[in-house]
């Protein structure tokens, strides 16, 4: 299930709206019953026909806005962009409960002014999960919700108490390495995630296999801002991954951009396997 918030603060559900559309009914059958009576049956004058033709049609309205409100608590499917654009103005996804683009960059910001001031370093890792089709070609398609639900707890699992671990996309995860001691270290911990990562998945009796590339950048430089940083590891991501070859590229930012930066690649833990899209099985 989805865990979208509706405006009001309560979940979309299917037996709200059920049971919003049944008051309705309700109503609205014993108002036209109670027209109906009115017409047939009154012999109190014009006034009381008056009256319980208003009362009538005051509960067909009533009817008609309890419907109005089973429509509204049906928990549609969101529309991607319209999902993303939610998710930028949010401090936290609704599906993970991880922080979102928009806090990962204050917080990022936060850690780079903490590093330089005890010149140290802090390491950015953007994570892209990638599937492996399901071991049994017949099995329906997965609830991709509650696949990255764990994955995030995977990614967080991996890290140390203090790191960050944030969604920026529906299938794109950024990690900040805060007091990372030297390049390895980040490199230990993409390993980790990695590992946690391609471990299999049973959901919903149904067992997968994923894996994920990781594209870092180890800083900063003095005067650094948190989005630039981030674009450099999105950029490591962009180019560590020659041939379709899985792999993940950690670039050290010892020197400006605009220069070549020193990398180690460090092998998938699947690589070899059938890789198919994420989106290809919903």
């Amino acid at each position: 299930m989805d865990l979208k918030t509706s405006r009001d603060g309560f979940l979309p559900s299917r037996h709200r709206s059920i049971a919003w559309w049944s008051a309705s009914a309700t109503v609205c059958g014993a108002s036209m019953a109670w027209v109906e009576t009115t017409s047939v049956g009154s012999a109190n004058g014009a006034e009381a026909l008056s009256t319980r033709l208003v009362i009538g049609w005051m509960g067909l309205f009533i009817a008609a806005g309890f419907c109005i409100a089973g429509f509204v608590c049906w928990p549609y499917r969101r529309d991607p962009a319209r999902r993303g654009q939610v998710s930028a103005i949010s401090a936290y996804d609704s599906v993970t409960g991880l922080p979102t683009r928009r806090l990962y960059l204050v917080l990022l910001g936060q850690a780079l002014s903490r590093a330089e001031a005890a010149t140290r370093h802090v390491a950015v890792l953007v994570c892209v999960l990638e599937q492996f089709r399901p071991l049994t070609a017949s099995s329906p398609a997965p609830n991709m919700t509650l696949v990255v639900r764990v994955q995030a707890a995977r990614i967080k699992s991996a890290l140390r108490p203090h790191d960050v671990v944030a969604r920026l996309d529906e299938y794109t995860f950024a990690v900040i390495v805060d007091n990372v001691a030297s390049p390895d270290e980040a490199r230990w911990i993409a390993e980790k995630i990695h590992g946690a990562i391609a471990l299999p998945l049973l959901i919903e009796g149904q067992e997968m296999l994923l894996s994920c590339r990781i594209g870092g950048i180890v800083g900063p430089q003095r005067g650094t801002k948190a989005e630039t940083l981030l674009d450099a590891a999105a950029d490591a991501l962009k180019s560590g991954r020659p041939n379709g070859a899985e792999h993940t590229l950690i670039v050290e930012a010892s020197q400006p951009w605009a220069t070549p930066h020193e990398a180690n690649i460090l092998p998938s833990p699947v690589s070899g396997r059938h890789e198919a899209p994420l989106n290809s099985s919903r």
